[in-house]
This record gives C-alpha cells, structure tokens and sequence, in this order.
C-alpha cells in the first residue's frame, strides 16, 4: 500500500506538520474533525462528503423566501381571523349602546311620566280634560281643600246657598294645609284670569257645576289662619249672576285651584316634544288652548317649560269615573334616539267625589 504526504498546519502557533492521509481519505476526515483544514474534496469518498460537508453551492447555503401563492393565503387566512375577532368584538359593544341608548330613553320617558301622574293627583274632581286627538291633557290645579261649616243655619261662619243670603264667608273644619300658597284678589274676574285663587265647591264638569265656565268658581279674597280659621270670597262673579254657589257638596268638600295645567305633546319630527302650561287664562272650550301659539296668546300667557323631547308619538285618555269607581287617565309616551325607541304606559286613578 502506498501513502501520500501531505502538510497541514494546526492551531494558530503551532509548526507545519507532515501526516500521512491514505488514499481513502480516512486520514483528511479524522484532520478535518479535529480542526485541521479541509482535505480535498477529491481525496474523500462520495457519500462521506454528502455528510461532513455542511455547506455546498447546491442547496444549504441558499436564502429561500415567500411565494406568491404562499402570501395570498395567509392574507386570506388573516383577513378571515380579523373578520371574526371584529365580530366578536363589535356585537358585545352593540348591544352595550343599544342597552344604554334604552336605558337613557326609559329614565328620561319614566321621569316624565311620573311628574304627571303625581300633578294628576291633585287635580280638581271631574276637571280633566283630554284634546287634541288624545295628544293634550288639561285639568285643574288643586293647592289645598278641606271642609265648610254648613250648620248652624243661623251662624254667621256657616256656608249658605242661598242666594238671598249673599254669603261671601265661612268657617273652615279642621286645619287648612298649605294656607301661605293661597294668593287673595280684589276682583271678580282675578279667578278666572289666575291673578287669584279660586274657590270650587261641587265640580261635576256638567253644565252649571263646571269650574272652567266659572259655574262654581269664585275669587278668594282673604285667608284668616287664626282661630277660627275663616276664607272670603267673592259672590258675584258666577256665570249664571247668582250670589251663592249652585249646589253644595254631599261631604261638605271644598277646593281651592291655583292654576290649570295643560300637557301638550307635539311628536313632529321638527319638534318632537312635550311641554307644560300653567298661569293662563280660565276656558270654557279646550280647543282655544290646544297649540303652543294659542296658549300664549292668552291675555295672561301661560308660562311653558320643556318636559321632555325626542317625543315620537304619544297619547293621553281619560275614563271618567262612577258613583262606584274614581276616574282613570292612562298616559303613553314613545321616545326615540336613533333606531331606539321604546313606549311607555302609566296610569293613574283620580278621585272624583266632588
């Protein structure tokens, strides 16, 4: 067997060394895994080159990049993965602003609601009124009430209905709540132009016992909160010319109105709102109050505030009430903001003995 020479040179110092490779190459691939140089390509078998060598020309040392198909589909998987991470996102944010938007509508719509239903409380007995297609409600104001001294016939302080008597005095049964907010007039026609307060004795809403045609309404013109407690009124200022109220009350019931009340609601687009009258003049028909402009065309305006808007749609009804049940008003408001709209209905029940 024979053997080349060849000289290969180890480490950064040391010297050149002479070692033996044989022909087979075993001798370059021991050099070569101890750190020697790397003996000629040529000197090693095939296949032991394939797998010392680590880097060629071929293959390993080559960059490799995306292709187009290869970019598309993961455009087109990101795309589906960002479709569905928003729709998962956006419909929980949806709902939340739909469940606000109603949330601020029923508030808004509840507060409303209630406002009314509490003033209806206190309106005169048989004094609603419904106009406008349903769309106004008005009624009458009540301050305070209680009852009248009606005996003896004989006493000065007793209530009489007789016109000969011409009576403009009584005694009051009992305490009279909320006295202070009684505003007293000089003048017979103070009641119906609310610069007085009114006195109403048996409000039937009936033709001759209706407060709105001044029936049984006359002007209070002094309040004694001393005992005896006593109101004065003025007896000439009925419609039909009498000096007494027309009929007295079964119970003995007085009432003392400080102002009507109209609601008005107006659920045009270009409107959309439900206001508040109060301090205007006394009328016998409702239609000559049943617009905003009518309303403060009066020869004492009314004084209007905003109750709510975003009004859509609304309407108002009124059951007047029997011998053996109260009066019934059921309001239904709609409110609207954006695509949310939701309707509430409250009712309320009115007393209604006279």
């Amino acid at each position: 067997m024979t053997f080349n020479t060849a000289t290969l040179s180890v480490g950064k110092a040391a010297a050149p060394r002479t070692i033996q490779v044989s022909e087979s190459g075993r001798a370059g691939v021991q050099a070569y895994r101890r750190g020697c140089a790397w003996p000629d390509s040529d000197t090693l078998p095939r296949d032991e080159a394939r797998r010392v060598r680590p880097h060629s020309d071929t293959g390993y040392n080559r960059q490799r990049g995306f292709t187009l198909i290869e970019l598309v589909v993961v455009i087109v998987i990101s795309g589906v993965i960002a479709v569905a991470a928003s729709q998962l996102i956006q419909r929980p944010v949806e709902m939340y602003q739909s469940q606000a938007s109603r949330a601020r509508l029923v508030d808004r719509a509840d507060t409303a609601l209630v406002q009314m239903t509490r003033e209806l409380r206190d309106a005169l007995p048989n004094s609603v009124r419904i106009g406008c297609t349903g769309r106004c409600l008005e009624f009458l104001h009540v301050v305070t009430g209680g009852r009248y001294r009606a005996a003896p016939v004989d006493d000065p302080l007793q209530l009489s209905f007789n016109p000969a008597d011409v009576d403009f005095q009584f005694e009051v049964l009992g305490l009279l709540p909320n006295s202070g907010l009684i505003q007293s007039g000089s003048n017979a026609n103070d009641c119906a132009s609310m610069n007085a307060a009114c006195l109403v004795i048996y409000n039937t809403g009936l033709p001759g016992s209706n407060a709105y045609n001044l029936d049984n309404a006359a002007t209070v013109t002094a309040v004694n909160t001393l005992v005896p407690i006593t109101l004065d009124f003025i007896n000439s200022g009925f419609t039909g010319g009498q000096t007494a109220f027309p009929a007295s009350s079964p119970d003995q019931r007085f009432y003392i109105v400080d102002t009507p009340i109209t609601y008005l609601c107006d659920p045009d687009p270009g409107s959309g709102t439900l206001r508040r009258y109060q301090g205007y003049n006394l009328q016998a028909d409702q239609q000559d109050l049943d617009s905003h402009a009518e309303l403060l065309a009066q020869p004492n305006p009314a004084e209007h505030a905003l109750l709510i808007d975003q009004v859509s749609a609304c309407r108002f009804t009124y059951t007047p009430g029997t011998p053996s049940r109260n009066g019934l008003v059921t309001l239904e408001l709609t409110v609207q903001e954006r695509s949310e709209s939701i309707t509430l209905l409250q009712q309320a029940h009115l007393v209604n003995m006279p």
